[in-house]
């Protein structure tokens, strides 16, 4: 199997729509990937073929960027090119399909990309492949039919959708759905739930590892509140009328203008359209500013997890898939916390039993996973499931363990890609622009970009990094830095220093569009770790002693900064003004006993602040002592 996945076809819907009717010769598509999952590793122990280890045909990708033309406006668009062509050998081709065109007049039949999705969606699509056959000599053809399988929400996004071979189609859709599909009433079916939360097994992971379903603990996760002043925004009906049209009284007038033969020229009767006004509610967007509570979700969608267990590629944090289950777990030492803990409280560690969320006991000396049931998707279809949660829980756990309990790793933390110029990040100029920032504030936020501007003017070897940092496919940066390499005389030419101009004139306008660096960098948030391993013994998290209210600031804790550094966290993405917070760095020894982070993860203190709101559930934050 290919390094990545397997190689699939990505058809267009209009063209694929036109081959099937006979108004096209060809299909249209080009090369995707359907790259290694869960769902990967499923299917291909599950009877899904691949060619050479490197291409699959049952499993495509069906773009429905655009509709089918009727015969008019398909030979309005080949007018159109004809008189566009300027070579007489295009005008040859272009009038060959005009009279293709004529001959398959009857052929044609105009639908929307819409409707063609609703078609495909529900009665599938076939697809011929043809070969020729090395003994015979012939052009052979076969026949697949496919049938809609799943989209994730970035392909939602663009109008793409997976569709499958339907030999293989009813296994797959078990699969992927838990066997839930089939279980979906006729009325009132969790279509979008089941459709959002079904692809996450399709996820592009970079590994897999084991650990048994029974080692993970589920608990509730928590609300924490905090009152301050807010905008309140909220929908207030008021009383309104609109503008309807009066249908008795506009018959009344169009059978009038018939009678008295007042029609145009087609025969159509001229006639005054008849309105009339009504009394409605309608609602309106109204701002306030009053004192409210607001609500932080202590753990939402994070899970600690035992360092051991963690692949050796990861760094401080897994974000993990399974079966309707997503979380970002963090490096714990799980065990240790809880040996320690036994050992304090006079607990017998070999004995002790932790309970979780659904009244089932697991072992304390087997717990590699600590996570709250934000993670579990599962939850929304436990009238599915069993009808209650324990059983639901069961439910789950079968299909977990039927896949060998085999858990997806999508990624882990890791340094900016601007590591060559040192530990910066780079800003956007809707970050610079809603610092609460002076024009002085602002000229000491750029001072860093500026010099390493002079860096690159004045010394050769940063501006080699430089360019092998930013080489593509496209430009010449390799080549320079070579060149260079190869003989240092040649920063000396006329092409080495118009080429150097050039390139740091480029940076310099990316500069003043408001891609500017500064100390600090990307940071993955969670918040509060030590309060959930609190939370998990039965102790009060509110009493979480590694991470307090603080008056005017909010604490955190990461490796990147020293201890009792302030700092500025901008959200990322950033969405507006408010997305600012103001941290305090904190190091408390249980910390950094119990977690091992890396300089790319901070944990927020969750418990009486408005960190969530102010950063609208941030998963991530720009980092920096700026």
């Amino acid at each position: 199997m290919g390094q990545y996945g397997l190689r699939i076809r990505n058809y267009k819907a209009g063209a694929l729509y036109g081959y099937n009717l006979g108004v096209r010769d060809r299909y249209d598509y080009t090369d995707a990937m359907f790259n290694k999952s869960l769902f990967y590793y499923h299917m291909m122990d599950h009877g899904m073929s691949a060619y050479k280890d490197e291409s699959t045909r049952d499993l495509i990708c069906i773009d429905f960027g655009f509709g089918s033309r009727s015969y008019e406006e398909e030979m309005e668009h080949l007018r159109q090119m004809y008189s566009a062509a300027d070579t007489d050998e295009a005008r040859q081709r272009i009038q060959y399909l005009i009279d293709k065109t004529k001959e398959n007049k009857w052929k044609y039949q105009k639908k929307s990309k819409d409707e063609i999705r609703e078609d495909f969606y529900v009665n599938g699509v076939p697809i011929e492949y043809k070969h020729l056959n090395r003994k015979t000599g012939e052009v052979e053809s076969t026949t697949i039919r496919y049938k809609m399988l799943y989209r994730n929400a970035s392909k939602a996004k663009v109008g793409l959708c997976n569709f499958i071979n339907e030999k293989l189609y009813d296994d797959a859709y078990d699969w992927l759905t838990m066997g839930l599909g089939i279980k979906l009433p006729k009325e009132n079916a969790k279509i979008v739930e089941i459709s959002a939360y079904a692809p996450l097994t399709t996820s592009t992971i970079e590994d897999r590892f084991y650990m048994d379903v029974d080692d993970m603990l589920i608990l509730e996760d928590q609300d924490s509140f905090f009152h301050t002043i807010a905008e309140i925004v909220r929908a207030e009906e008021y009383d309104s009328v609109e503008r309807v049209v009066d249908e008795e009284k506009t018959e009344k007038n169009r059978r009038n203008a018939l009678a008295k033969g007042r029609t145009d020229i087609y025969g159509n009767p001229i006639f005054k359209t008849v309105y009339k006004k009504i009394p409605c509610k309608k609602k309106k967007c109204v701002v306030s500013r009053e004192e409210t509570d607001v609500k932080n979700t202590l753990w939402d969608g994070m899970a600690l997890i035992e360092s051991d267990v963690m692949p050796s590629w990861c760094n401080g944090m897994v974000l993990l898939r399974n079966h309707f289950f997503k979380a970002c777990a963090f490096r714990t030492y799980i065990q240790k916390f809880l040996r320690d803990y036994a050992a304090d409280h006079g607990i017998d560690y070999d004995t002790w039993e932790l309970t979780d969320m659904f009244g089932r006991k697991h072992p304390a000396k087997d717990i590699k996973i600590i996570t709250t049931d934000n993670a579990i998707k599962w939850k929304k279809f436990v009238d599915l499931m069993g009808g209650t949660l324990p059983a639901a829980y069961d439910y789950w756990r079968d299909r977990v363990r039927a896949d060998g309990c085999m858990w997806g790793c999508v990624k882990t933390d890791h340094p900016s890609k601007l590591s060559y110029q040192g530990d910066v990040q780079q800003l956007s100029y809707q970050m610079v622009n809603t610092l609460p920032c002076s024009k002085e504030e602002i000229g000491e936020l750029t001072r860093t970009s500026i010099e390493y501007v002079g860096k690159l003017k004045e010394d050769n070897e940063e501006f080699v990094k430089y360019l092998r940092a930013n080489a593509t496919a496209v430009n010449h940066y390799e080549m320079l830095a070579d060149l260079y390499k190869w003989n240092p005389e040649f920063a000396n030419s006329q092409m080495w220093k118009v080429d150097k101009s050039k390139i740091i004139s480029q940076y310099v306008f990316r500069l003043r569009k408001g891609k500017i660096v500064a100390p600090g960098d990307n940071l993955t948030v969670c918040g509060n770790p030590y309060a959930l391993l609190l939370h998990t013994v039965g102790e009060d998290w509110r009493n979480d002693p590694t991470l307090q209210p603080e008056e005017g600031v909010i604490q955190c804790y990461t490796p990147r900064f020293s201890d009792g550094e302030y700092l500025c966290g901008i959200r990322n993405p950033h969405n507006s003004s408010n997305n600012l917070g103001y941290f305090k760095n904190v190091k408390h020894e249980l910390m950094q006993k119990y977690f091992r982070f890396s300089n790319n993860i901070m944990a927020v203190n969750c418990i009486e602040t408005d960190i969530q709101a102010r950063m609208n559930g941030e998963d991530s934050t720009n980092q920096g002592r700026f």
